[in-house]
């Protein structure tokens, strides 16, 4: 029996084909992870701005990249 697998993989979902003599098998993975993460605190248009209430870019990405390597 031959087996052949692919995989397409992006930050939103991953989908594994396999491809058998018996028929296909797909499977569709959803990371749940967001590419751009949301600042908290007030927007500069609505009000008062304190850079302690905005994480730094640094802890963002560390925070996305962490989140990747889960899913």
């Amino acid at each position: 029996m031959r087996k052949r697998v692919g995989l397409w993989i992006d930050h939103r979902k991953a989908i594994i084909v396999a491809v058998t003599d018996e028929g296909e098998e797909i499977r569709l993975i959803i990371s749940k992870v967001e590419k751009q993460l949301r600042r908290s605190g007030d927007s500069p248009l609505k009000g008062g701005y304190e850079s302690q209430l905005v994480p730094a870019e640094d802890s963002r990405q560390r925070t996305f990249t962490g989140r990747l390597n889960i899913y």
